[in-house]
């Protein structure tokens, strides 16, 4: 076994098959790494097995651990006999980052939506399902996974965003969580997507924010006998081409930090090419609010208690401008938020029912 530390993750490199792993709370002696060529040589593995289910016969896993911490997973949900539309669940797919943690020797699995799997690893073959506090499930049902002979990939089928790319005849997708780089298949949605791309990039190749369905295969590239991982796009929401992934890893503070806007009601801010970024930042000094609408400067008075928020004595000059949709809406947007959220550089406001009212990006005063 191999302990890497990157990226303010302690990471495992798994071992060679019927090499020993070390029980839980144990050091990890210099004799027991193996070296990274080891490691290249042993991923990507898969492990499956079918755990409890509280009202099916049980819930097939399967993870498939890959190079870079990249990890697919896929819950099959197994005998359902309901005839109800909503009982009928098609398998759940995931992507992720994973990390373990050394000491305990635990497997987390980290998808985008702040959501965590966690397992024990029992040894070099069988891994053990933990509950969401990572501690073991006291129970005679089976809750481990073991570690397949035969490597098969997982080929996702989900939504997710990344930055997306159009150039030389080829699209390219950037998935924001685990940072996959993936060819864009000609197939699917991939002329529409393109089409849309061209009418929102500011320049051929530059990025532009993606939301989409789709699944990533396993394919052979032309003139390539080797396969590799291809995106087939079967729809996409939109493009943000005023957004983007932020910078993994990084997670920016609400106050002190300037706030560019870029979706409003769900809705992506399309700025011209000479618009200003309509934003906002909360000052550290006192508690007031200053940015900018899209159409004049905006000033008021901030109120936080926890994820609480509320602004109040909004103002801005009563300057006409030949369109007030933007600068409308954000006060719209402001005037009903209660709570607000920030996710690495992305600040969301919320109001009362819980809808993301304004989502913002972080960029430096």
């Amino acid at each position: 076994m191999k302990v890497i530390e990157a990226a303010g993750f302690v990471l495992l490199v798994l071992p060679c098959a019927g090499a020993p792993l070390l029980q839980a709370g144990s050091m990890t002696p210099s004799a027991a790494l193996i070296t990274s060529e080891d490691f290249a040589n042993e991923l990507p593995v898969h492990y499956s097995g079918v755990l409890p289910c509280a009202d099916c016969e049980g819930i097939r896993y399967d993870v498939d651990l890959r190079e870079n911490n990249v990890y697919f997973m896929r819950m099959s949900y197994l005998g359902r006999s309901s005839n109800d539309p909503i009982d009928q669940i098609d398998p759940i797919d995931q992507i992720g980052l994973w990390s373990v943690v050394v000491d305990t020797q635990t497997l987390v699995l980290q998808a985008g939506d702040d959501t965590s799997e966690m397992f024990s690893i029992v040894d070099s073959t069988v891994i053990r399902k933990l509950d969401r506090a990572g501690i073991r499930i006291d129970s005679q049902l089976n809750y481990e996974l073991t570690r397949d002979a035969a490597y098969a990939p997982i080929e996702p089928n989900l939504r997710m965003q990344g930055m997306y790319r159009y150039l030389a005849d080829a699209g390219l997708f950037e998935e924001c969580l685990t940072g996959l780089r993936l060819p864009v298949a000609a197939e699917g949605a991939d002329a529409a997507l393109e089409a849309a791309y061209v009418q929102v990039s500011s320049e051929p190749g530059a990025p532009v924010l993606a939301r989409l369905s789709g699944r990533i295969v396993s394919q052979r590239g032309m003139g390539d006998e080797r396969t590799r991982d291809m995106l087939i796009v079967d729809a996409f929401d939109d493009l943000a081409p005023n957004e983007s992934c932020g910078a993994r890893g990084v997670t920016h503070d609400l106050v002190g930090t300037r706030w560019v806007l870029v979706r409003l009601a769900g809705q992506a801010v399309v700025l011209g090419k000479d618009d200003r970024e309509p934003s906002i930042a909360l000052q550290t000094a006192s508690p007031r609010v200053v940015g900018f609408d899209g159409c004049n400067r905006l000033m008021g008075d901030y109120r936080i208690d926890g994820d609480r928020i509320e602004f109040s004595q909004m103002a801005t000059p009563l300057m006409a401008c030949p369109d007030m949709r933007v600068a409308e809406r954000l006060a719209e947007a402001m005037a009903v938020t209660v709570r607000w959220q920030v996710r690495g550089a992305h600040l969301e406001l919320f109001d009362a029912a819980g809808t993301v009212q304004a989502r913002f990006e972080s960029r430096n005063l």
